[in-house]
């Protein structure tokens, strides 16, 4: 199985889940509504946007061209991620109903379908809209080669004024941002659409020629992200919405680190294994790294000295958090069945 991964994807996968747990360590374990969090939380933003690119890139594998084609595509990719989030989340919700008394089953069932028992959970409801969509997707990009792109641009970028509008000035129902396939769209249309059209037309002297402007266009994308914080923060004192990926300037940034990653993918490669090891068990550590980190920040706010310095407390909580899921994960595949591990666990 080692020799047919992609190891550049694996590594994306690595920083991508790194910065997820960097932002959970930053609610959990630090002060999230500090200015300082909220630039920092900028740098952050493209984790799940990339997580989305990967999996709209490895579903443009095996085109559908038929409703079994669909199916077995659903059955597959819906049991991978719907098994392990049942169990996790009913794990979860079953702690917390003996642990407060409270047992609802109406909230209950509300919370395992819209993600709620967790922080982060609401990925597998959004990814599973969009693997539902994907026949859609691709005859877009069948009919319209790179316009199904830009048609799909547009419609993400209407949906975000939506919730610029509902957000920030009250003019519409307050619309949700997370969960929704409305906000992640576009990502999961690039690694579509560029596995099925601009892989073949980017030929490698096109990614020589614009890998100086990627980087640029990172850093730039990065300090627009910032001066939008800035902005909403003093026109609208509305912090929840710029720690919020679903905004015009993340999208712009997380769009070109997409680009950056597959325009130096043969870098991403030479990166430390370490990248690699947390990329490839980067769905069982989101599973189960709150649960983790809740743990690992009770133990460190004990130590004053470390939690009174943020970088550092910060890093310790990211790197003792991300070491015990390794941990944890490797035991069990090595220990238990690979019916438990992988199809239930999702190790």
């Amino acid at each position: 199985m080692q020799e047919n991964r992609d190891l550049s994807f694996d590594a994306f996968r690595g920083l991508a889940i790194i910065a997820v747990v960097a932002i959970h360590a930053a609610y959990l374990g630090g002060s999230p509504h500090s200015d300082g969090f909220l630039y920092y939380r900028q740098l952050l933003n493209f984790c799940i946007p990339a997580f989305f690119f990967i999996s709209g890139y490895w579903a443009s594998r095996k085109p559908i061209d038929s409703l079994a084609g669909y199916k077995a595509l659903l059955w597959k990719r819906l049991s991978r991620i719907f098994v392990p989030y049942l169990f996790w989340s009913s794990l979860i919700l079953g702690y917390s109903a003996v642990k407060t008394g409270d047992v609802d089953g109406y909230k209950t069932v509300f919370l395992l379908l819209t993600g709620g028992a967790c922080g982060g959970y609401y990925f597998v409801i959004a990814i599973a809209q969009l693997y539902i969509l994907t026949p859609v997707l691709q005859y877009l990009n069948r009919k319209l080669g790179g316009y199904g792109l830009i048609l799909v641009l547009v419609f993400n970028m209407a949906c975000l004024l939506a919730l610029y509008l509902s957000r920030l000035f009250n003019v519409i129902w307050h619309l949700p941002a997370a969960l929704p396939f409305y906000s992640w769209i576009i990502y999961y249309e690039i690694g579509l659409s560029w596995k099925w059209h601009y892989k073949r037309t980017v030929t490698p002297r096109k990614i020589r020629l614009f890998r100086p402007f990627i980087l640029f266009a990172i850093l730039a994308s990065l300090l627009i992200s910032v001066l939008e914080v800035i902005i909403i923060l003093s026109k609208y004192d509305n912090p929840a919405f710029t720690a919020s990926p679903a905004k015009y300037s993340t999208l712009l940034y997380s769009v070109c680190v997409i680009l950056g990653f597959l325009f130096y993918r043969e870098y991403f490669r030479r990166l430390p294994r370490l990248f690699g090891t947390v990329g490839r068990y980067s769905f069982g550590i989101y599973l189960i790294h709150i649960i983790v980190l809740g743990q690992v920040v009770e133990i460190f706010n004990g130590f004053g000295i470390i939690h009174s310095f943020q970088p550092l407390h910060q890093l310790v909580l990211i790197a003792a958090t991300l070491s015990i899921c390794l941990v944890l994960i490797v035991a069990a595949r090595r220990m238990l069945p690979e019916f438990i591990y992988g199809k239930i666990l999702g190790f």
